[in-house]
């Protein structure tokens, strides 16, 4: 029996029951049921399982990749090549990140953001509303980077941790850090 057969089946027996009943004429008590004479297999459907559906805030969810400081930010791929571990104070401080998303297809709302921190105190904290636009459905990568003025920084070892946001479901990615050394702008 198809599938279709079989549900037809079970919702012309909706109706049925004892609701509505009349008085018996056999001597039965009305509104019981009466157990089939014999048991009979159900069918069950065959074909393709269906999937377990992944919630879409946990599969759109974004994700960083990498992130670090760098002498100079243009394009993508400037994260890898220009990649330092140590700048003076007064030199402007390029942390770069890379990060991926699911994207459905559209334009898609961003935050960017970057948390600078020192001895466990936040030095700076910024953040940028960004739109992306795709044509199609998928699996997107990019590269971006902020620029910070390290004047007033204190100097020795500093963290950046980075994050995005995507806006329209309110999903974020998890932090991303790279450590570096602010030295002294006499050295």
């Amino acid at each position: 029996m198809d599938r279709r057969a079989f549900l037809a089946g079970v919702a012309g027996l909706a109706g049925c029951g004892s609701a509505g009943s009349g008085p018996s004429t056999d001597g039965t008590p009305t509104g019981t049921a009466t157990p089939p004479e014999t048991d009979t297999a159900t069918p069950t459907p065959t074909g393709t399982p269906t999937p377990t559906v992944t919630p879409p805030e946990r599969r759109y969810l974004p994700q960083l990749l990498d992130v670090a400081l760098v002498s100079t930010w243009a394009e993508p791929g400037d994260l890898t090549a220009n990649r330092v571990e140590r700048i003076r104070r007064g030199q402007p401080a390029v942390v770069a990140f890379r990060y991926r998303l699911r994207v459905p297809e559209g334009t898609i709302n961003l935050k960017e953001g970057v948390d600078v921190v020192h001895d466990g105190d936040l030095v700076v904290r910024r953040f940028r509303d960004v739109d992306r636009r795709v044509d199609t459905a998928g699996l997107y990568t990019w590269e971006d980077a902020m620029t910070f003025e390290t004047g007033d920084w204190p100097t020795g070892e500093l963290t950046a941790t980075a994050a995005i946001g995507e806006l329209q479901l309110h999903r974020t990615s998890d932090g991303v850090s790279t450590t570096f050394e602010l030295t002294s702008s006499r050295a």
